[in-house]
């Protein structure tokens, strides 16, 4: 008996040992079942998230406290969210760096209401649109912002409608109240099956981002407070790893083999349907995972010429690929 609980005695110590010597480090998802996050569950799926006494747990976006708020105050270690915030963030003051750039493209399609499809055709069409995007400072509104400067108009040419319900929206595209929607993934589709909209431009891919915008767009990237990257870089190094894997694994194999991964909580009852939405996003994240310099500048001067206060941002401050082009170094 004495035996048996010294042996006892010893794995509490061995096992407390090793839950102290584990390091965990928390990422911050802007709602973890969204589509757009679904290279999140691949990297946890296929156990990218942890090794070497590291274990990334991801936690929800919390509506009471700001994204920023946390990761500055240390309460979590990484964001994953869109790239802008970074811009956004620099100009208030806070410090913060994408380390891995996941999207390339907005995830979204343009649809223009079947009352105005004669009116506008193409970008230099959109002089006096009302659109519906999101907030000031939402990823919608960016790309509609893109959409009017890319058609050779100010970005003051047209009229921003506040988002709303899909219902409300689908409403007053058919009657009139407004010409365009921006429309990511999966929204896009419920517009078309109401019949009340078609699609203007196609964001989804690579191939068509460029030809409406010029350049990719980045979206979703992996950021950390700037500070944080400097005295923590094994960190910031794990998770670019992380991602890079993943992005690798999406991009080499198919639709149905990454389905495969999604567990029926995230996908639903409906696989049929998950892989269908799937099959829209993926082209998103058709990148290794660097952040191309030329399209950060873009989305900075189309940021900066809707507000003012962006233009002392200085870009070359707001991502680094350092560890992901290690990531890409590394062997197999």
């Amino acid at each position: 008996m004495k035996i048996l609980k010294l042996l006892l005695g010893l794995a509490m110590a061995l096992a407390s040992s090793a839950a102290l010597a584990e390091t965990r480090i928390v990422l911050l998802v802007d709602e973890y079942k969204a589509i757009r996050n679904f290279p999140l569950i691949v990297a946890e799926r296929l156990g990218y998230l942890k090794g070497d006494g590291i274990v990334v747990t991801a936690v929800n976006l919390r509506d009471d406290i700001p994204t920023a708020q946390m990761l500055d105050d240390g309460r979590v270690d990484a964001v994953m969210a869109y790239y802008h915030h970074n811009i956004v963030n620099q100009s208030e003051g806070r410090e913060f760096q994408a380390i891995a750039t996941l999207g390339v493209t907005p995830g979204a399609k343009v649809l223009v209401a079947n009352h105005a499809r004669d009116k506008y055709r193409t970008a230099a069409d959109l002089k006096g649109a009302r659109i519906i995007a999101g907030g000031a400072g939402s990823s919608k509104t960016a790309v509609a912002n893109y959409l009017l400067i890319a058609g050779g108009h100010k970005i003051g040419d047209y009229t921003r409608i506040a988002n709303e319900s899909k219902d409300r929206i689908a409403a007053s595209l058919r009657a009139g109240e407004a010409d365009l929607v921006i429309a990511p993934t999966p929204d896009a589709g419920y517009y078309e099956a109401q019949g009340v909209a078609t699609v203007f431009a196609d964001l989804t891919s690579v191939a068509g981002t460029r030809k409406h915008f010029g350049t990719v767009f980045p979206s979703s990237t992996i950021y950390m407070k700037t500070a944080r990257v400097q005295s923590n870089p094994e960190i910031a190094q794990l998770l670019a790893t992380a991602f890079v894997r993943a992005l690798r694994f999406i991009n080499t194999h198919t639709a149905e083999e990454v389905a495969a991964l999604i567990p029926n909580e995230i996908a639903g009852r409906d696989r049929a349907a998950y892989l269908k939405v799937l099959k829209e996003e993926i082209p998103m994240f058709e990148t290794d995972g660097r952040m191309p310099p030329e399209a950060a500048e873009k989305e900075w001067r189309v940021l900066a010429d809707f507000n003012p206060k962006y233009r002392a941002v200085d870009v070359a401050r707001t991502y680094t690929n350092r560890f992901v082009d290690a990531a890409l170094a590394a062997p197999r």
